[in-house]
């Protein structure tokens, strides 16, 4: 059970309250070594080639983040929550991120039959939740139909409803059953956390969490810090080897980084091209741009707000914006121009089309006119990570005309935004789902779904093209179909991408880390020297 206190005391330098620092000098935080070490992971090759020597057991982690994290919205991918859900959570089975293979976890073997229809997952033996209670077959059965329901919704809910029997077969064995052949469950798996379901409903207030995985959640101090402890109880022999992970948020990002030169943080995520240029060149830091392309900065519009109405203001923001410039100038040239919402490496890609949206800032005020939109006032929101960017776009969409007034919202009132889909204007954001099956991003991406998505937009011709894109077999089918659905979003301009970008971490002094194809950290086989 977990032990939450609020923010008491008013924090210093980015974040970080005076008690926390007194109580991180009286735990004896260790300066930091050279470098990461080697082991098995990518993540572990590219330390070992800088020579670096693995640490011992025991220790805490200490890990830095620029936003508070979200209890309520851990089921899915966020950066929020990417430091501590899989500390604390596991999944049936993972997926290697670049072969994508299907790989154990708390599931040890599954089989899929009947075209399709049905899959039969046998569990792991001897694994408990941090409560003591065993972790059995009824708990898969509960995961997957409260998952199925919850609201916030899970990304995949889309996918869980066409579920017409989740049955535990004997004490060890799990069959999911489905209506039609569904050839995208196990992103749905790797991605789904099994919940306890004696918390489940306080853990979405945050007040009890709940897992099975290596760590406990101690203590959550809001909007400084989360603690989590050792599971000593974990399924995975002599795991985890730390004695706790301190995630500390610290909002600005220099003093994320003099916190990490100074030895009072290890890992640092979701770094900056800006903030890379301090530690790049030091041989005692490694920087790691994860190699799962899941990040896509995107511009929305809230299809029911004034002049947005019209696809033809839409289509002509879209054209105003100086992509290449946000690609150069903001990431330093880390990440590519892109209107669409696959990555390079998704089977959705068209380069073609990826260049739809191609700078014409004549065409972009030529259409503005046309459509009587010349002069038009227009709300930019914008999250904090993209903010820099979203100060481009605001020049480059007076450079067209409009008068746009830019927000930038803190994490509260972004999510609030979100769950309630009223963003008065324009919003740009981060989205992933874009790495793996196309179809998980049209149901699954909140900017992007084809149903309650965040900017109103609604239409039949859009769930027609997305069932087509589901349902297509052989390449030239499915080529032909993420395309039709692809230049019907650009046409639409409800949202469109403006680059894609990868998520980078530095670390010192830390071995044997990794991360999910979802981005999440995984720390469970981590030592710090």
């Amino acid at each position: 059970m977990s032990n939450l206190s609020p923010l008491d005391g008013p924090p210093l330098n980015g974040g970080v309250p005076r008690r926390d620092i007194l109580r991180w000098g009286a735990a004896g935080l260790a300066l930091l070594g050279a470098g990461a070490a080697g082991c098995t992971s990518a993540v572990e090759r590219e330390a070992r080639s800088k020579g670096a020597t693995a640490g011992t057991g025991g220790g805490r982690l200490v890990v830095a983040q620029a936003t508070d994290i979200i209890p309520k919205t851990v089921v899915n991918q966020s950066a929020q929550n990417a430091t501590w859900r899989r500390q604390v959570f596991n999944s049936l089975i993972r997926l290697d991120r670049k072969t994508h293979e299907v790989l154990p976890e708390l599931a040890t073997a599954w089989e899929t039959s009947d075209g399709g229809r049905v899959t039969t997952l046998t569990l792991r033996e001897s694994v408990t939740w941090h409560s003591g209670r065993p972790f059995t077959p009824d708990d898969v059965r509960f995961s997957v139909e409260f998952q199925r329901d919850m609201q916030p919704p899970f990304a995949f809910a889309w996918l869980l409803k066409q579920l017409s029997e989740v049955k535990a077969v004997d004490t060890r064995t799990v069959r999911l059953a489905f209506d039609e052949p569904v050839n995208n469950l196990f992103d749905a798996l790797s991605l789904m956390i099994m919940l306890d379901r004696e918390s489940a409903q306080d853990l979405m207030t945050g007040t009890k969490v709940i897992g099975t995985g290596p760590f406990t959640f101690a203590e959550y101090r809001q909007g400084t810090s989360l603690r989590l402890d050792r599971n000593a109880k974990y399924w995975e022999s002599g795991r985890p080897a730390l004695d706790s992970v301190l995630v500390r948020v610290i909002t600005k990002p220099e003093a994320r980084m003099s916190a990490l030169r100074s030895g009072q943080v290890h890992l640092a995520t979701g770094v900056g091209p800006m903030e890379l240029k301090q530690v790049e060149s030091d041989q005692k830091f490694t920087v790691t741009p994860y190699d799962t392309y899941s990040s896509g900065v995107y511009l929305g519009c809230n299809v029911n707000a004034g002049p947005l109405k019209d696809k033809r203001v839409r289509q002509a923001i879209h054209y105003a914006l100086d992509r290449r410039r946000i690609a150069e100038e903001i990431y330093r040239g880390k990440a590519t121009p892109n209107a669409t919402p696959w990555s390079a490496t998704s089977p959705a890609h068209n380069r073609r089309l990826a260049d739809h949206y191609a700078r014409d800032l004549p065409r972009a005020v030529n259409m503005l006119k046309e459509a009587g939109a010349a002069g038009a006032e227009l709300i930019l929101e914008s999250a904090q990570p993209v903010s820099k960017s979203a100060e481009i776009v605001e020049f480059n969409l007076r450079e067209a005309g409009l008068q746009p007034r830019l927000r930038v919202l803190n994490a509260t009132q972004q999510q609030e935004r979100i769950e309630s889909r009223t963003f008065e204007g324009m919003w740009m954001g981060q989205h992933g789902y874009n790495n793996l099956s196309p179809t998980n991003l049209l149901y699954s991406a909140m900017p992007y779904r084809t149903t309650q998505n965040l900017f109103n937009f609604a239409s039949d011709r859009y769930e027609t093209l997305a069932q087509a894109a589901l349902r297509a077999t052989g390449e030239a089918e499915r080529r032909a179909a993420y395309d039709a659905v692809t230049e019907f979003i650009l046409d639409e301009a409800f949202c469109c991408d403006l680059v894609h970008a990868t998520s980078t971490a530095v670390t010192t002094g830390v071995s044997h880390w990794d991360y999910t194809v979802w981005d999440d950290v995984l720390l469970g086989n981590s030592t710090v020297v």
